[in-house]
């Protein structure tokens, strides 16, 4: 076969011309069809996000270093590895964008070592394999978790008086944190929400309002876009 020697060979075991622009080329092919399947996936969120310009620009710069350090198996692993442990000051990074990440810089990894046609390989298999899970929504759960942030007077016994409400119009709740604000005259309540799919949004806000004395309720719908473009933690 004519690619069978792109498996038995190790190009990088003496760099020249051909052997470096091969592995630069097919570590900047993976991360584009890497960051290709992350925007497809992502197309419907409107916060800016960085993560497919990394996913192009990692894979190929950890191609590049491992190829010139060496082509020692352990230092390919632990060079990768470094790149994965960087934290990203821009802001918090969900566990499925670092996947992608990751499987990102394991192709620059298998570039590095010389072995460019399984990096293109497990590429398409990688890919392949996201999609299906995105499809089937693999470990999602049925609708989109909000983020309910409701204000009450410090004089408010507000133990257990919003849970009519929350069950009316939720599926399941969870209370996250309570907190003082303004000096103590204020008591921030914060829920994790999994809504119904007929919950209308007007209706449950205006219930809280009747119980927390007409006072600011806030209903965050995308609370992971928002976390994302605050870059804090909600």
């Amino acid at each position: 076969m004519p690619f069978e020697s792109l498996f038995q060979a190790d190009i990088a075991a003496g760099i020249s011309l051909t052997g470096f622009s091969m592995i630069l080329f097919a570590s900047i092919l993976c991360g584009l069809l890497f960051s290709t399947v992350y925007i497809f996936h992502h197309r419907d969120e409107v916060a800016p996000n960085g993560l497919p310009l990394a996913m192009v620009v990692v894979p190929v710069a950890a191609a590049i270093v491992i190829l010139l350090v060496g082509r020692n198996i352990a230092t390919a692993l632990g060079l990768g590895g470094i790149f994965v442990l960087v934290r990203f000051r821009s802001g918090p990074v969900e566990t499925k964008d670092l996947a992608y990440l990751f499987a990102s810089i394991c192709c620059g990894v298998l570039c590095g070592c010389g072995y460019v046609a399984y990096c293109i390989l497990f590429t398409v298999v990688m890919c392949a394999l996201i999609f299906v899970l995105e499809a089937v929504k693999w470990g999602q759960p049925e609708g989109n978790p909000m983020l309910l942030k409701i204000w009450v007077p410090e004089t408010l016994d507000f133990q257990n008086v919003f849970d009519p409400v929350l069950q009316k119009h939720t599926k399941s709740y969870t209370l996250l944190m309570v907190r003082t604000t303004d000096f103590g005259s204020l008591c921030e309540l914060r829920y994790q929400l999994l809504p119904k799919k007929k919950m209308n949004q007007k209706e449950l806000l205006d219930e809280i309002r009747i119980r927390n004395g007409n006072m600011n309720v806030m209903l965050i719908v995308a609370p992971a876009i928002v976390e994302r473009k605050n870059k804090q933690v909600l």
